[in-house]
């Protein structure tokens, strides 16, 4: 399988790890503190809880985050994301051709948070895979496992920022094509009958 990396959740790991851990950094030398010379009361343990709950986000945004990519296979595209992967056979893409973010998302109507993490990339060129069906997991598109910005508005498919979106296409092309090669070849020969396949032995 061949993997390209998604832009979009690489900033996203970015912006937020820093932050977290600095902010895990401070909660805990608060709480190293109030070990020392208490200063909090019975309310101590929840600033364990909170820095249970950063070290929490922290993993996720600095380990899982950081693994969702876009496999190319022999069979399908596998689209890994940080608790979850989602298989697109080739039979459900119709094309593949390049876009930019903002010819599908209006910069002024997002939020802020997602301003910020697309505005980088919003004049890029990237991927857009349009399908004529989703697989089950992502028909409401709008899932825990997966942003909203993954999802083209205007046309059904994945808008996929990556580094190189011309290899990427290329990949998808290619074992696209060798994919319906492959389920043609086997339509063939079993639609052939039983004496022609007798004349092969």
């Amino acid at each position: 399988m061949k993997k390209h990396k998604l832009l979009l959740f690489d900033q996203m790991s970015r912006r937020m790890r820093g932050k977290l851990l600095w902010l895990g950094l401070t909660l805990l030398v608060l709480a190293v503190v109030d070990l020392i010379r208490p200063f909090l009361g019975p309310t101590f343990y929840l600033l364990w809880l909170v820095i249970g709950l950063v070290a929490l986000l922290w993993i996720y945004y600095s380990i899982l985050l950081r693994r969702t990519d876009i496999f190319v296979g022999p069979s399908y595209l596998l689209l890994r994301g940080p608790l979850r992967e989602v298989k697109i056979s080739y039979g459900r893409i119709e094309t593949i051709t390049s876009t930019q973010m903002s010819q599908h998302f209006n910069l002024k109507q997002l939020k802020a948070r997602e301003r910020s993490l697309v505005k980088p990339v919003f004049a890029a060129t990237c991927t857009f895979i349009s399908l004529n069906s989703w697989p089950k997991s992502l028909q409401k598109r709008r899932t825990l496992w997966f942003p909203r910005l993954l999802f083209g508005v205007r046309r059904e498919g994945l808008l996929l920022v990556s580094p190189n979106w011309l290899t990427l296409n290329r990949d998808i092309e290619e074992a696209r094509r060798k994919w319906h090669d492959a389920r043609r070849q086997k339509n063939q020969k079993d639609g052939r009958s039983l004496a022609a396949q007798i004349l092969d032995w």
